[in-house]
């Protein structure tokens, strides 16, 4: 549970300014565009959303959930690193900027995007993976940054520590959610609690 919610407040930190300000980032750094122009611009940043996730929904049962998350910390920190390090020249070819930021924000799809709550959710057992995914949410972090650079740099540099912890931390689990059931159902009964109640009203009452 921990190291899901870590994992997302990773994506929150490399996505948080990027992501939930693009028409600020946009309209500062195009001082010269119009109201419509930031408008036409903002769209296309959004429109690379899309097409991040259904990457994201190809690669994610070919390579595993794990690695699609890795990778796409990892392209999304590279990206990054590349836009905080040389903003000044791509700002000045403004559309140039607008296609590399929007790849940016296709990359943060494809991998934490599609992949953080899959993987929490396959980590826990159905009786308590609502409950877990709940904490798991509650725990994350939310993040700002100022500055155009330090938007793209400090959130790069959060997204690597979140493909580390991803491919370090994450467990690669079974894709059936039956398998953590059956382990999890093994356990109650190894403990001496009461199970035949267990997959129907999903109460567990410890024997006497």
């Amino acid at each position: 549970m921990t190291i899901s919610s870590r994992s997302g407040s990773a994506s929150n930190a490399a996505s948080s300014a990027p992501l939930n300000f693009s028409s600020t980032i946009i309209s500062q750094l195009g001082p010269d565009n119009t109201t419509v122009q930031n408008i036409g611009f903002g769209t296309v940043v959004n429109c690379f959303y899309l097409p991040g996730c259904i990457v994201g929904g190809l690669l994610i049962d070919r390579i595993g959930r794990k690695q699609n998350m890795t990778l796409g910390f990892m392209l999304c920190a590279i990206w990054g690193f590349i836009l905080g390090v040389a903003l000044r020249p791509i700002q000045s070819v403004f559309p140039l900027f607008v296609v590399m930021y929007g790849i940016f924000n296709a990359f943060q799809e494809m991998g934490p995007g599609v992949s953080t709550f899959l993987c929490a959710s396959e980590s826990f057992p159905t009786p308590l993976r609502d409950h877990f995914m709940e904490l798991a949410a509650a725990n994350s972090f939310d993040f700002t940054f100022k500055g155009q650079q330090a938007v793209f740099l400090i959130g790069s540099g959060f997204a690597v520590l979140g493909g580390l912890c991803s491919w370090f931390l994450i467990p690669d689990m079974s894709r059936e959610l039956e398998t953590e059931d059956a382990r999890f159902k093994a356990y109650l009964e190894e403990n001496g609690y009461n199970i035949s109640h267990y997959g129907e009203a999903l109460l567990v009452e410890r024997r006497n």
